[in-house]
């Protein structure tokens, strides 16, 4: 990461005349910078000028702000004492003391400066000045983007979205053909990258029968040679691997066209294992042609900063899903209702996909830190995860749709994630509600006999703990307990 002291470097003049300081000192807490001697006159103690001590943290909060436009720099000299209008810090969606804004023409100068070598370099700024992206303003920029390109996804979807992808590097979204599902893994992969190089949106067919297909084959007549897939997914996650610090999508689209296990076995593996996926059995890395310049090695492991997203589409020309893929992944369902369509009858247009490429890029390198670190939940929230699903537990064994100890885990780091995307007036049932839906109800299907005491617990539950998403779908399974068979699956 590019630290604050490359462009804040210690000396610069920050300001003119006797209002202008100079940058004394930068560290990992603070700016500390001192003011010019004249400016404070018959002081004794300040002789050498007044110090001042701004927080890095503050800067670059405000930095990251300007980087995805969601203030200006304009917005840093505000208007104290106007309650009609929002301060810097709210509209930046961080918890900072407000007294620094007595500081904001020097914070304005400090930003002005950033904003003048952001000119001149975009590249080596966009690469990131920040060793943490707020979480809360990701999600924040992400829908405000996702909206003017004129995607319609709601805050609390993108907030699960978000969360699920940095509990869990696998992701499946599935629901009503046409709702959006390859339009926002799309979407979501070409706004956090800075180039089409690092994902590919792959339709798989529906003669997947083999790996081929996803990490294609040493050459039998040419062993010298690798033949890989046409649709790039190997090319991929060679990129991934060679570049750690930037995120890389993987999008399956129609995954279920084809059995899932027949192709892509290896990876399901890999993503839980953590091993390496063999490739060939020769000694060096192949080209798949005399000027590949992309070798292909004999193993490889899954880099930690690739993301799979997988859409799916229940009718008579897919497969269902098993437990074990289901078990390995959260599952966002997509619907739409009425008022969806109506709303989008008032003003229908396609998404503008160019509007959104490479837009939230700055937050890449932090979504991938935070998606590969380990993490411990608060004392409280624990206490209450536990809680919960030993209760569920109890009501999905008896028909053996009971969790594991990687269920249990993926659900901690989901809760840990809603946490920190939300922030302020987070509520833990929230993240339940959450995890009841995507991760312990869609291995739900039998029959009436079979699942109608198990739902009935499960509604008890979910009304209890107002797990109001699970218990609409809840109700929706029951309704259909009419015909003697019900699945979370719906066509």
């Amino acid at each position: 990461m590019l630290p604050l002291k490359t462009f804040l470097k210690v000396g610069t003049i920050i300001g003119e005349g006797v209002r202008a300081h100079t940058i004394e000192k930068v560290t990992t807490e603070a700016i500390y910078l001192r003011g010019h001697p004249e400016a404070q006159r018959g002081e004794k103690d300040n002789r050498n000028g007044a110090l001042r001590i701004i927080p890095t943290v503050v800067i670059e909060d405000i930095i990251r702000g300007l980087e995805s436009n969601v203030i200006q720099l304009d917005d840093i000299m505000r208007k104290r004492g106007d309650e009609k209008t929002e301060d810097l810090f709210s509209m930046l969606g961080v918890d900072h003391d407000k007294f620094i804004l007595g500081y904001d023409s020097t914070i304005y100068k400090l930003c002005e400066l950033w904003q003048k070598l952001s000119s001149q370099n975009p590249n080596q700024v966009k690469a990131g000045l920040f060793p943490e992206t707020n979480l809360k303003l990701f999600r924040k920029q992400s829908h405000s983007d996702f909206t003017q390109a004129g995607l319609r996804v709601s805050d609390s979807l993108l907030l699960r979205f978000g969360a699920s992808l940095l509990a869990k590097r696998f992701l499946i979204l599935t629901g009503l053909s046409g709702s959006g599902k390859t339009k926002l893994a799309h979407a979501f992969a070409s706004w956090f990258t800075e180039s089409e190089d690092q994902y590919r949106l792959v339709a798989v067919g529906a003669d997947w029968t083999t790996n081929e297909n996803v990490i294609g084959y040493q050459d039998a007549l040419q062993p010298s040679l690798y033949r890989k897939p046409s649709n790039g997914l190997l090319e991929v996650i060679l990129r991934a691997a060679a570049d750690a610090d930037r995120p890389y999508f993987l999008i399956l689209d129609e995954m279920n066209l084809s059995h899932v296990e027949r192709y892509f076995a290896d990876i399901l593996s890999a993503i839980e294992s953590r091993q390496e996926i063999a490739l060939h059995a020769s000694a060096e890395s192949l080209k798949s042609c005399e000027n590949d310049t992309l070798l292909v090695p004999s193993k490889i492991g899954l880099p930690k900063n690739l993301f799979i997203i997988g859409t799916v589409n229940v009718d008579e020309t897919t497969y269902m899903f098993s437990p074990k893929v289901l078990d390995r992944a959260n599952v966002i369902e997509f619907r739409a209702t009425a008022e969806d369509i109506s709303t989008f009858l008032d003003k229908p247009s396609a998404v503008d996909m160019e509007i959104l490429a490479g837009k939230g890029a700055a937050f890449g390198a932090t979504f991938v830190t935070e998606a590969a670190a380990e993490l411990q939940l608060k004392p409280a929230t624990a206490a209450e995860l536990k809680a919960r699903l030993a209760e569920v537990f109890a009501a999905l064994a008896p028909i053996g749709a009971e969790f594991g100890f990687r269920t249990v885990y993926e659900i901690s780091r989901f809760a840990h994630f809603h946490d920190k995307l939300t922030g302020d007036g987070w509520q833990f049932n929230d993240a339940l509600d959450a995890q009841v839906l995507q991760k312990l109800m869609p291995k739900l299907h039998g029959s009436q006999r079979r699942l109608e005491p198990v739902l009935k617990v499960l509604e008890a539950f979910c009304t209890t703990y107002q797990c109001n998403a699970s218990l609409e779908k809840i109700r929706r399974m029951q309704d259909r307990l009419k015909d003697g068979f019900t699945s979370f699956a719906e066509a």
